[in-house]
């Protein structure tokens, strides 16, 4: 494994941590009513990296992917270095619909969405990104397993748009 490979790591509860390389990674910030904006980020993975043995019983190859979003108003839009920008719920309730999607066996939501701006330009920022989802289902319906990124640099993506509801 290269040095600078840029990962995120799936800590579950019951099994213990899995890790993968990250591709595909992309934001935007789009104004989707007056006064609300949605920053949306999305990440693919393309190889594990390291495996949980009972989960790869389960699924040889998975390609975990990920997309969250969160809610800011037009006071809480600026991009700068060591913002903190977060989203507590996966579900937006005044409008009905869903912020995130992670997908590993089946879709589940990110919750506790955190994203850390490391280092902002026009053209990219690098983040450290964290949440908690529901993987395998041991838990019942609540999270299991908790997401964590090594710095990951997300492109400007300006027709990246939120694709769950």
């Amino acid at each position: 494994m290269k040095l600078d490979t840029e990962t995120v790591s799936l800590i579950h509860d019951e099994f213990g941590k899995e890790e993968f390389s990250i591709a595909n990674a992309s934001y935007n910030l789009t104004e989707v009513e007056q006064d609300l904006w949605e920053f949306t980020i999305c990440f693919e993975t393309e190889e594990s990296i390291i495996r949980v043995p009972q989960l790869e019983e389960a699924i040889s190859d998975p390609k975990p992917h990920f997309e969250a979003t969160a809610l800011l108003n037009a006071s809480s839009i600026e991009l700068f270095d060591g913002k903190v920008i977060e989203q507590t719920e996966s579900w937006d309730y005044d409008r009905e619909e869903n912020l995130s999607n992670v997908y590993y066996f089946e879709h589940a939501n990110l919750e506790n969405l955190k994203v850390e701006i490391l280092k902002y330009t026009d053209e990219f920022i690098k983040v450290l990104v964290s949440g908690r989802t529901l993987i395998n289902g041991s838990n019942g319906n609540n999270p299991d397993a908790t997401i964590e990124t090594t710095p990951l640099t997300l492109k400007k993506d300006k027709t990246l748009e939120r694709s769950v509801e």
